[in-house]
């Protein structure tokens, strides 16, 4: 008979200390275990505002799954479908979507939570998420990009523009984040980019609760969870650092231009980092497992989940019981998530032994975060530690539940290298320079889209809303066409004289091509005919009348366009 097999999905904390605990008994051959996740490594997010500014190199804060979870098996793959009435979960693999079946006797969903893309319009289309690895290098790369593009813009508009930096989202993530970009602007302006002047470097933290750092607010500001010194102390330090702090502010928009604020405000900015919150991936919204009122699988204090059978739950996807606190749940902190991995672990293994399982006990260490410029706050068994102490207490603590040895090491030489060499500031891209690169892009009324003072390199075709071609001649505004959806436009040639506008009329979303790209576009779809979408035709973007509102799409041989 062979041993009973555990399936564990989702990479992260949980499956880690899962297989740590279990190790014993899988090398043994009492126990297998497979952990399914979708790539082969795990991101430490702990280190990530070091990360997207250059104090870290970006493959250190990342461990190989193959050094996490032997002796346990690792399965990278996508979760397609999870089927708990035959134990039998199918996966897929990225390369060509060819399909695996995995069968389990007992199993465990640590699968995490995914970004809030919903919370405002445009935020999946223009903001960057600080949820997964490649989302935060390309917030990183993003980063760079902006002080590249802003040392050779002569507009000073467009240049402060490009030195914004709009944070939404006041929690540990956001105003970590918010310090340390703004900590890097100082240093760069003063070295690498000296004809950049720090002063035209704006950093905003938006935020809709009463302060920031909510965490440790509690809920008003007063019991013995809440540590409002510790809030007041960041507040300051915000302040220091030319960080703009904006609390009960929502953000109620977001374009490629410019962010919308609740309190009627636009900040024109480039750059848009969201760490509004998270919600339950579609994989766990669909299991019929009993839920909390946030969507999190109820667990009790075993991390078995009521009413079925062999299968268990832990992390950020799980409402586990507190320890010592009535109806509270663990709150989703990377410790709690490690704590339960390790208690699961332990009772996975109890169970073969014939054993019951034991509770979960873990009440809680401390929290804190990081608030720029090796400063801190934080509290431990509710002593509350801020500034440099804070700092080196909260980063020692988090070097210590590193999961891997080789990376700590990587880490430290890191640490070591930067204050004698500088931040890392190269832009390490792995996009091939051939790859179709199409954009969705939100619009919201009134705002420019594109125009001819400033050419671009795209062509864009309407999704919905409509769009109002202008013509500037002789300080007058003239109308020449309302663009609707499967309406195209983009830009004229460098040598154009006619100031054409495209205004969004009302709120606009469009998919946006790059301009020499559109003939290999135009082949496939002379050679596919018309594609349609659920409603409507979505027409073949066709050359049109050099005098038109709508832009021509140049041939293979047309002059380049910046």
């Amino acid at each position: 008979m062979s041993a009973p097999h555990t399936l564990v999905l989702g990479g992260g904390y949980v499956a880690i200390y899962l297989a740590r605990a279990s190790k014993r008994a899988i090398k043994a051959g009492e126990l297998r275990c497979t952990v399914v996740n979708r790539s082969n490594s795990q991101a430490f997010h702990g280190f990530v505002g070091e990360m997207v500014t250059g104090r870290v190199s970006p493959s250190h804060i990342c461990s190989p799954a193959r050094r996490l979870f032997p002796p346990a098996q690792v399965h990278v793959a996508e979760i397609q479908r999870i089927d708990l009435g035959n134990r039998v979960v199918t996966t897929a693999r990225s390369i060509d979507g060819t399909r695996a079946t995995l069968d389990y006797d007992q199993l465990v969903l640590c699968l995490g939570t995914v970004d809030r893309t919903e919370a405002y319009p445009g935020l999946a289309e223009h903001a960057y998420r600080l949820k997964t690895y490649p989302d935060c290098l390309r917030l990183r790369n993003h980063i760079i990009e902006m002080f590249e593009l802003a040392d050779i813009e002569r507009d000073p508009e467009e240049r402060r523009r490009l030195l914004t930096f709009f944070i939404a989202g006041g929690g540990y993530a956001g105003t970590e984040v918010a310090g340390e970009i703004a900590d890097l602007a100082r240093l760069l302006c003063k070295k690498e980019y000296p004809r950049l002047d720090r002063e035209e470097c704006r950093f905003v933290l938006v935020h809709p609760g009463p302060t920031i750092l909510p965490e440790l607010y509690g809920r008003d500001g007063t019991g013995p969870e809440a540590h409002p010194k510790l809030v007041e102390f960041g507040m300051r330090r915000m302040s220091k650092l030319g960080v703009e702090v904006m609390t009960e502010t929502k953000v109620a928009a977001a374009t490629p231009n410019e962010v919308l604020l609740s309190n009627g405000e636009r900040i024109p900015t480039r750059t848009i980092v969201s760490a509004v919150g998270t919600k339950m991936p579609p994989m766990v919204e669909a299991l019929d497992l009993p839920k909390d009122e946030r969507g999190r699988i109820i667990t009790d204090e075993f991390l078995r989940v009521p009413g079925h059978d062999g299968i268990w739950a832990g992390g950020d996807c799980a409402a586990v019981p507190l320890p010592k606190v009535a109806q509270a749940t663990c709150p989703p902190v990377a410790i709690y998530a490690m704590k339960q991995g390790h208690q699961l672990g332990k009772n996975l293994v109890r169970m073969v032994e014939g054993k019951g399982p034991e509770a979960f006990r873990f009440p809680g260490l401390g929290q804190g975060a990081s608030v720029g410029r090796r400063s801190g706050v934080g509290e431990l068994r509710g002593i509350e530690v801020t500034g440099f102490p804070a700092w080196l207490l909260w980063r020692l603590l988090l070097t210590y539940y590193f999961p891997t040895w080789d990376r700590r090491l990587r880490l430290m030489t890191d640490w070591l290298i930067w204050p004698i060499v500088g931040r890392d500031i190269v832009e390490l891209r792995g996009v091939r320079s051939d790859e179709y690169d199409i954009k969705h892009n939100v619009f919201q009324a009134g705002e420019v889209v594109a125009h001819e003072q400033r050419t671009g390199k795209y062509i864009h075709v309407i999704v919905d809303g409509e769009v109002e071609m202008l013509l500037h001649k002789d300080g007058s505004e003239e109308v020449l066409d309302t663009l609707g959806p499967g309406d195209h436009f983009g830009t004229r040639w460098l040598e154009s004289v006619e100031l054409e506008t495209a205004r969004a009329k009302t709120t606009v979303r469009t998919v946006a091509l790059r301009r020499d790209q559109a003939p290999g576009l135009q082949a496939l779809l002379r050679s596919t005919g018309p594609l349609r979408a659920e409603s409507g035709h979505f027409p073949a973007i066709v050359e049109t009348d050099r005098r038109s509102s709508r832009v021509d799409v140049p041939s293979a041989a047309s002059p380049p366009t910046t």
